[in-house]
Order: structure tokens, then C-alpha cells, then sequence
């Protein structure tokens, strides 16, 4: 468990907020996990063709269907690089970008971004696969047993055209789901922002406080947050509940009560619900509902 003072990160979140430092340091980092995904698009491409190679042509055709800029291991380390470097790059970038943001909730474009450059480096490559020596059936240049493809085969054969096809799709479902994520996240920062100046105040009750963990794949568990439940009276007196996720480690509640921000013309719409954990909360600090 983390010692930290919340009280120090908090103010120390705040001195970051607004520094262009962290805001290029963020856009480097994006620009490397980008590259980093388009090593991981090539990995999966030249897996594609190896396989690819070896359901449509003969054991006995000694043509190489994989790169060799690096060696024998030129397959490992795509594989390697593409994806440590991927997930190293995406937690660095999303960690400089919340910490010139505030805490501020961010928009996925990180996941866009590595989705899109892995797709565009399956279909470029995808045009450069081993061709087969006779379409429909495995050569053998050794011993001349020639054998037709099964259906195996000519999957793999159509495989330079699906396999993009796929990728391209994934890629856009991903900028799709971005797309309705942002738009769910501007009106929901839209809605706070109102409530910041229209709304009302309430003084709630925390009755329970759940941490949510994560398991590592060497069995370390760890948490990333609490799921924070607070109980409040609205503006006509009746008595209602709010469940918020507080991320991060040291977002575990201090005390007792939370502050409540809600629209007390809708007070029974939990979108329109906000909640801060800590007295004198900046805006990024108002925890809204799950966009």
C-alpha cells in the first residue's frame, strides 16, 4: 500500500496542472508508443505471411517468409519491442497527459492511435507476403510430390486480403468507441461546469468504501482505486445515494463525508451527480458517473 500523503498529491497535482513541460513530454511519449504499435501491426503481419507460407507451399521451398534485418530473431524482437513498448508508451503518455491535465478524465486517443498505426503497418506489409509458387497447389521442388491445397490453404492464401480487412475494422471500432467516449465526456464536463455555478451543494455521508484491485501476471495484486458510496439529501429533502470510482491508489477517502453536486431541477438523474472526496475541490476533482 502507498504511504502517501494524499494531501501532498494533491498539491503537488496541482503545481503540475498547466505545465507545457508535461504536455511534451506526453506527445513524445505518444509518438513512441505510436511507432512502438506499428512494430506490434508488423510482428502480427509477418507471423501472418510465415504461417501463411508454410499452409500453402511445400516444407521443401526454403524461401524465407519473414524479414531478416535483424537476424534469425527479427520475428522476437518485432514481437518484443512492439508490444512492451506499446503498453510502456501508452501508461507514460496517459500519466503526462493526466498530470498536465489536472486529473482531468482524458479522452481515449491513445488507444485510437495505437490501434490505427498497428493497422496501417498490417496492410502496408500485407502486399509484400511470400507469393505461393503455384496458386492452388504445394510445389515440391525436391521431390516433386506435389499436393493440392486443403481449405486450410487457401485461407491462408486469401489471408493478405482479410487479415488487413480485420485489422482495419478493429481499428475503426476503436476510433468509433473513442469517438462516443469524447462525446459522452465533453457533455458530461459540460454538465459540471454548469453545475459549478447553477447547481447545488450538499453535505453527504460515506457508507462504504470498496477497493478495487488488479492482479499483475506474477500474481501481485494491486489496487487501482475505490468504489465510493455516498448517501446525501437533495434540495427537497429526500434521501438518495451516489456510487462513484475514485482511481488511483491514494484516492482512498480521508474522512466520513464528501461534497455532492447535483442539478436540483433533475435531482433524480445520477448523471447529473457529482461528488468530491476532499474539501475545496478543483473541477477535475468532481467524480461524475462512468462515461
Amino acid at each position: 500500500m502507498s504511504t502517501t500523503d494524499p494531501a501532498a498529491e494533491r498539491a503537488k497535482r496541482r503545481e503540475r496542472a498547466g505545465d507545457r513541460r508535461f504536455l511534451a513530454a506526453a506527445i513524445v511519449t505518444a509518438a513512441f508508443m505510436t511507432a512502438c504499435a506499428v512494430l506490434l501491426g508488423l510482428a502480427i503481419a509477418t507471423t501472418a505471411d510465415m504461417l501463411r507460407h508454410y499452409s500453402i507451399d511445400s516444407a521443401f521451398d526454403d524461401r524465407e517468409p519473414f524479414p531478416m534485418f535483424w537476424g534469425l530473431g527479427t520475428i522476437g524482437y518485432l514481437w518484443t519491442l512492439g508490444t512492451a513498448g506499446t503498453l510502456i508508451g501508452s501508461i507514460g503518455a496517459g500519466w503526462y497527459f493526466d498530470a498536465y491535465l489536472g486529473g482531468e478524465r482524458q479522452p481515449r486517443i491513445l488507444a485510437s492511435l495505437a490501434a490505427c498505426a498497428a493497422a496501417v503497418a498490417i496492410v502496408a506489409d500485407a502486399p509484400t507476403w511470400t507469393a505461393p509458387l503455384k496458386v492452388g497447389i504445394a510445389l515440391d521442388p525436391v521431390f516433386h510430390e506435389d499436393e493440392p491445397w486443403s481449405v486450410f490453404g487457401w485461407i491462408g492464401y486469401y489471408a493478405d486480403i482479410w487479415l488487413p480487412a480485420i485489422a482495419v475494422v478493429v481499428a475503426g471500432l476503436v476510433v468509433a468507441h473513442s469517438i462516443r467516449h469524447y462525446g459522452r465526456l465533453r457533455r458530461q464536463l459540460a454538465d459540471r461546469s454548469r453545475l459549478l455555478v447553477e447547481g447545488r451543494r450538499a453535505s453527504g455521508m460515506i457508507t462504504g468504501v470498496a477497493a478495487r484491485t488488479t492482479v499483475n501476471d506474477q500474481g501481485q495484486r494491486s489496487t487501482i482505486g475505490y468504489v465510493v458510496t455516498v448517501r446525501y439529501t437533495d434540495a427537497h429533502g429526500a434521501e438518495r445515494e451516489a456510487t462513484r470510482f475514485s482511481p488511483g491508489r491514494n484516492s482512498m477517502p480521508t474522512s466520513d463525508t464528501a461534497e455532492v453536486l447535483f442539478d436540483p431541477r433533475r435531482p433524480g438523474d445520477d448523471d447529473l451527480v457529482f461528488i468530491a472526496l476532499h474539501p475545496d475541490p478543483d473541477p477535475p476533482e468532481w467524480i461524475g458517473a462512468p462515461v
